[in-house]
């Protein structure tokens, strides 16, 4: 009897459109993860500011963001060479959003 209850529960759950894709793995726009597009935000908003000016060569994309995370995390945080200058800096909610998205791209090599 509670078998049957909670597959009830369940399918009720389920036809009701509750949106079970809540975790790092949803994807977004362009078919990249939540996580992705938050890192990419960071990256947009804190490094592509200079690189677009400075080094053109090395602007972040969704395309090019994971093949890049090595050197992103050697320059951010082993050498802390980056972001450079006094003006722009990290928030510590946004180190660990790189952190996180970093340890997802680690863990598929």
């Amino acid at each position: 009897m509670r078998t049957h209850s909670i597959v009830t529960m369940l399918l009720l759950v389920v036809s009701s459109g509750y949106p079970f894709q809540t975790n790092h793995a949803a994807t977004g726009p362009g078919n990249i993860t939540k996580l992705q597009q938050t890192a990419l935000s960071v990256l947009t908003q804190k490094c592509n500011v200079c690189h677009r000016t400075n080094n053109p060569g090395k602007v972040f994309t969704a395309d090019n963001m994971e093949s890049l995370a090595p050197k992103i995390y050697k320059q951010v945080f082993v050498k802390r060479r980056m972001p450079k200058g006094r003006d722009i800096k990290l928030t510590v909610e946004e180190e660990q959003q790189l952190r996180d998205w970093l340890d997802t791209v680690a863990r598929h090599e």
